[in-house]
């Protein structure tokens, strides 16, 4: 800035900026005044700005230039995270450096605060970066990195993970118990997250160790399999990604009662008499309760349902006698226990015969597979005990009953009888094997099918006949020999292999057993072969998945590459070995949608929201875009953003103040839009910068009034509305108004203590925790007069036609019928005048199906003072024509009509 002055003497010139001397010692030479008397100022900085004078003094006086203002622009741009924090996770007495970068014009003073305490020095603050070092962490905690300027104040929080092993959880808590299951329930007991859990379980007195089941990722769960009327002690480990930590405390209970799950044990039944048998038993194996009685049925026929035959009740007690049987027939005896809960299942049938002589079945019959071709029969001799006493029953009559001899009571035995079938092998036929010596306890079957079930059963003769059958078992010939090398293992592969793609990482097979007469023994379990393909080719070292489950049909193989083809093959496999392969089949995995982008929300002072976003650590491919939705979060609907693979950040516009919004980030590569990153951020409230709208007087009387508003527009609101404050004066009055608070904050009141025929003016405002915004524009209301306080009541709507509406109301005694009524509707753009003496009025020339507010009002009310509104909404205009007569009248006085069509989608009113 030049600056020249004459005088004698020669003046001195001196700058002064806003009446104060320009320094030129404490800048480091950027402003200085040159010989001439201009100052010269290098690398303008804003605060040069400002009014310069130019003062030149000697002896004689002193003289001030014009004033010239100085303007500096400067580029603004509100503080942004160039390189946000990021979070991380270290293991206890760990270090870590966090660093955060912001940029912005003027470049933002950058600052670390660990809750609400200042971790930088406020003297010794950076500009546009620091590093924070953290040393010895041994607590968890979220570091916040502050960047501010003139221009605003943004944060971003690092999460700062110190890993250490879970605590124990809280005592698991039983919350419910069935014969077969109990629900637990139990604290979590660990500030930090945890993986998941895993629940401890063994039967209460067992030395056992506990069963384990992980991967329980709730608070709550039930263990299901357990056996009914058992005690059993529970607890809880949890798990996180350093290790799992100690046992909860233990908690013990019992599972509910059950009916019994297995029949009477070792039933057997013999002859007393020629009527009379013993049955006895013993308790069943699985009992799963306190045991309540027993039931034995008896029949002759035992085809029929076990409902038709016979029942014997028995208490406490193993053992029973049946009489009255008729002598010389075969019954069948079945036994079965009950609990509280139920019946359990009978027993298999057992035969007696009621015949002196016979014997009983054996007992214990047993077989067990002896080679491939053999199996080896075992069985006790039928009971043959000797009376040891009598009871003695006599009645009148020429004969008395002697019981039998010794040797007849069930006769001695003389030879066995052993038959078998086969079920599935080729040869089905029945075979029978007779006159097997009275001594033999075994027998050893040869000559049988290689892996063939068998049913086999063994009879007991006398001199004077066979006893029943023996109960029926079911047995399988061993597999082929290990060194048979011959049909070793299965000789057929699965059938019917099927795959398919189920994500980008994973497929599905299934499969079918192989054929029966292929498998060669029990099949053990299947593998599952798979390799990856390139241009037809296998590469890479093959795979193999097994599952150790005879019945299973189906396996998901995870773990795998996107956008691979793999050529996978099933097997089947016995104790012998592997069998057959099915035929390969190809599948290719699904390409796979990116991961979540990193994302940061950074509120302004301006009502915006800068959001910045950085690709996702795993792409599955090139990006080509990114999908942005956010809103208020209080809404439904978003709004969605769609960007190219360039762009990193999004300024959004006209931002709430006093709500909460969220923001949800995706990538999008070719296969698709991966997971949405979402984060959630809560604006401050502030003042309404808004008033109230639509403020109307309705309902008016003499001494009250009814008012009725709107709340302020959404983005004028800034947080909840807390209450309204009602403000009204008399026109003509010089006091000073009055202010009614409308808590809680509803749209509607009633303003009573009126003066009649009185002009008020009224005007609202609503406020937020932080006080009150502005007031509304005033509105009028006249009161009416005392003798026409009431001109009219129950005004309401008495019929509804398409084009049509008739409306009606009641006169009081003492109104003054000179004035006429108005009516107003159509939003007061039509008016009709009614005669003081009418109590209705058809309203016409309406719109089919449209609502309209109609008002009944007094012309004589100059302020307006809407008295009575009411609401209708026309009929919807369905039938276009009139209907048809079809027929005359006939006898019974009814006619016949056609209605004309009705649109589908109208309803019929």
């Amino acid at each position: 800035m030049l600056c020249a002055a004459s005088g004698n003497p020669d003046p001195e010139i001196t700058w002064f900026k806003d009446f104060l001397p320009v320094d030129t010692s404490n800048n480091n030479g950027r402003i200085k005044q040159l010989r001439s008397g201009a100052l010269q100022i290098e690398l303008s900085e804003e605060s040069d700005q400002g009014k310069y004078e130019c003062v030149a003094t000697n002896s004689a006086g002193t003289r001030y230039s014009a004033p010239a203002n100085l303007y500096v622009r400067v580029r603004r741009v509100p503080p942004r995270f160039s390189i946000p924090p990021t979070n991380h996770e270290i293991m206890p007495g760990g270090s870590v450096n966090i660093t955060c970068v912001a940029v912005g014009s003027p470049m933002p003073y950058v600052k670390w605060m660990l809750g609400a305490e200042d971790l930088t020095p406020e003297d010794d603050m950076p500009i546009g970066r620091n590093v924070l070092e953290l040393n010895d962490v041994r607590q968890s905690a979220n570091y916040t990195c502050v960047a501010m300027s003139t221009l605003g104040v943004i944060e971003a929080i690092a999460q700062i993970t110190v890993k250490a092993l879970p605590k124990p959880p809280g005592t698991p808590v039983v919350t419910e118990s069935t014969a077969t299951s109990i629900t637990l329930t139990w604290d979590s007991g660990n500030p930090e997250p945890v993986s998941y859990y895993i629940i401890q379980h063994k039967p209460k007195t067992s030395e056992e160790l506990y069963k384990e089941i992980d991967g329980v990722a709730t608070t709550r769960y039930s263990v299901a399999g357990l056996s009914p009327y058992s005690e059993y002690e529970f607890r809880v480990v949890a798990v996180n990604n350093i290790g799992r930590g100690p046992p909860s405390e233990p908690v013990s209970t019992r599972t509910s009662e059950q009916a019994p799950s297995s029949a009477p044990r070792n039933v057997q039944a013999r002859m007393l008499s020629s009527t009379t048998i013993l049955v006895q038993w013993e308790e069943p194996e699985e009992p799963n309760g306190q045991i309540q009685g027993y039931r034995v049925y008896y029949t002759m026929d035992p085809s029929q349902h076990v409902n038709s035959w016979l029942k014997h009740n028995v208490a406490d007690s193993h053992i029973t006698t049946i009489g009255n049987l008729i002598p010389q027939k075969t019954y069948s005896v079945k036994v079965l226990a009950f609990t509280s809960v139920g019946d359990g299942p009978l027993s298999s049938d057992i035969q007696v015969i009621t015949q002196t002589g016979v014997p009983g079945q054996p007992l214990n019959f047993k077989a067990e597979p002896e080679s491939e071709t053999s199996i080896l029969l075992s069985w006790t001799p039928p009971r043959s005990d000797t009376i040891s006493n009598y009871d003695l029953v006599y009645k009148d009559g020429e004969h008395g009953e002697e019981p039998p001899p010794v040797e007849k009571q069930n006769g001695i035995i003389t030879s066995y009888t052993i038959k078998y079938t086969g079920i599935d092998g080729e040869d089905d036929k029945p075979h029978e094997i007779l006159g097997i010596a009275p001594d033999t306890t075994q027998y050893l079957l040869e000559q049988l099918e290689k892996w063939t079930e068998y049913r086999i059963s063994v009879t007991a003769h006398t001199d004077v006949g066979p006893g029943p059958e023996s109960e029926s078992v079911l047995i399988r010939t061993d597999e082929d020999d290990l060194y048979d090398y011959t049909n070793v293992f299965p000789s057929g592969p699965p059938r019917k292999v099927e795959v398919e793609a189920v994500n980008s990482t994973s497929v599905k097979v299934s499969w079918r057993s192989p054929v029966p007469n292929k498998q060669h023994g029990q099949i053990r379990g299947y593998q599952v072969h798979y390799v990856k393909m390139e241009n037809g080719e296998p590469r890479g070292q093959p795979m193999l998945k097994d599952v150790m489950l005879a019945d299973a049909q189906e396996m998901i193989i995870a773990g795998l590459q996107p956008e691979t083809t793999y050529s996978l093959t099933v097997t089947a496999y016995t104790t012998k070995g592997d069998g057959a392969r099915s035929k390969p089949r190809l599948v290719s995995t699904t390409g796979a949608v990116p991961g979540k982008p990193r994302l940061t929300i950074s509120h302004t002072q301006m009502n915006t929201a800068l959001i910045q976003w950085h690709p996702p650590a795993d792409t599955y491919g090139p990006l080509q875009g990114y999908r942005l939705r956010f809103g208020r979060k209080d809404l439904d609907e978003l709004a969605t953003r769609e960007f190219t693979d360039k762009d990193d950040h999004y300024t959004a516009t006209d931002i709430h103040k006093g709500t909460s919004y969220v923001f949800g980030i995706s990538a999008r590569n070719k296969v698709g839009f991966g997971e949405e990153m979402v984060k959630e951020i809560s604006i401050p409230e502030d003042l309404p910068s808004g008033f109230p709208q639509n403020l109307h007087p309705e309902s008016a009387t003499s001494t009250s009034v009814q008012l009725t508003w709107q709340p302020p527009i959404l983005s004028e609101r800034n947080g909840i509305i807390t209450k309204y404050t009602l403000q009204y004066r008399d026109i003509n009055a010089a006091h000073q108004p009055t202010e009614v608070p409308v808590v809680p904050a509803d749209t509607v009141m009633t303003l009573s203590g009126l003066k009649p025929d009185t002009t008020y003016d009224v005007k609202i405002r609503a406020h937020t925790s932080k006080g009150p915004g502005s007031y509304s524009p005033s509105v009028q209301f006249r009161t009416l007069p005392v003798d026409q306080a009431v001109f009219a009541k129950n005004f309401h709507v008495k019929a509804v036609m398409k084009t049509s509406v008739l409306l009606s109301w009641e006169i009081p005694e003492n109104y003054n019928s000179a004035l006429p009524f108005k009516i107003l509707y159509d939003d007061g753009k039509m008016a009709v005048e009614v005669d003081g003496r009418a109590t209705q009025k058809l309203i016409t020339n309406l719109k089919p199906e449209t609502s309209y507010s109609f008002v009944l009002t007094n012309r004589g009310n100059s302020a307006g003072g809407l008295q009575h509104r009411v609401t209708a909404k026309t009929a919807p205009d369905v039938l276009r024509t009139q209907p048809l007569f079809i027929d005359k009248t006939n006898g019974d006085g009814m006619i016949t009509v056609k209605l004309p069509e009705v649109p589908a989608n109208k309803s019929i009113k």
